[in-house]
């Protein structure tokens, strides 16, 4: 089986118009999206931004008559303590073959927001992974914890700093989703687009010490140009490390890919 990219978005997403049928014009691949659950989303007025199901699975069979991929079907939770139960609603209420778990939001503000410009670097990176190891010991369902450092993005952390402020902490959370049984993503958008390379390349040995094995490897593309965005790099950056396998999901079940 080839690897493909556990990590994409389409109109389905609330901040996506990316269509299907181009993203399918580049890969003959098993194909999955992973769209965004997203409880009182700040970038959209607070409201509960939910996938409406239904249509998604009608889509995705009209797609099937069409196309030689095999169809999966994926979720991103946006983890918010208030909305647990709401979002293990909709996930029992519906069936899914990969759930990513991710930290977007404090309730108030997205983390990419500009507001985090302005708080202490050390203070937002401690919070920040404070709120996401309280996060993963508390959600069950999840199979991968996607961008470990999407809390970061509009602040320039270096690798020492993180090291400094928040290493027990990020040790904490790769325990938990080792217990778990979940994969660590490797977000190229973040490594790449966002210029986090660096900080993945710090903690993976931190996770591999600890014994964690399951690794994906997104795009977390928004746009068909972004679908599997400098997998090449990325994967260099894995076999620096000695990591020869990528796991992909189908009904929540690991498969190792040698790619």
């Amino acid at each position: 089986m080839p690897y493909y990219d556990q990590h994409v978005h389409t109109y389905f997403s609330f901040d996506s118009d990316a269509q299907f049928e181009a993203y399918l014009a580049q890969t003959d691949h098993p194909f999955v999206t992973t769209e965004h659950l997203e409880m009182f989303n700040p970038d959209d007025e607070h409201h509960d931004n939910k996938p409406d199901y239904r249509a998604y699975v009608q889509k995705l069979e009209a797609l099937h008559q069409k196309y030689p991929n095999q169809f999966l079907r994926g979720i991103e939770v946006g983890y918010y303590e208030p909305k647990l139960n709401d979002i293990y609603a909709y996930l029992d209420a519906n069936r899914y073959d990969l759930v990513l778990l991710s930290f977007h939001h404090n309730g108030e503000y997205d983390f990419q927001d500009d507001h985090f410009k302005t708080i202490d670097k050390k203070t937002l990176v401690q919070d920040y992974y404070a709120r996401m190891l309280a996060g993963v010991r508390r959600f069950d369902g999840a199979d991968v914890l996607a961008h470990f450092e999407y809390g970061l993005r509009v602040v320039d952390v270096t690798p020492a700093e993180l090291a400094a402020w928040a290493r027990p902490m990020i040790q904490g959370i790769f325990s938990e989703i080792i217990a778990k049984h979940m994969a660590l993503e490797l977000n190229t958008k973040s490594m790449y687009l966002w210029h986090d390379v660096a900080l993945y390349d710090l903690v993976i040995p931190w996770y591999q010490a600890l014994g964690g094995k399951l690794f994906t490897l997104g795009s977390d593309a928004h746009v068909p140009d972004a679908f599997e965005m400098e997998f090449a790099q990325a994967k260099a950056l894995l076999h620096r490390h000695h990591i020869e396998q990528l796991a992909v999901y189908q009904d929540h079940q690991p498969t190792l890919v040698t790619y």
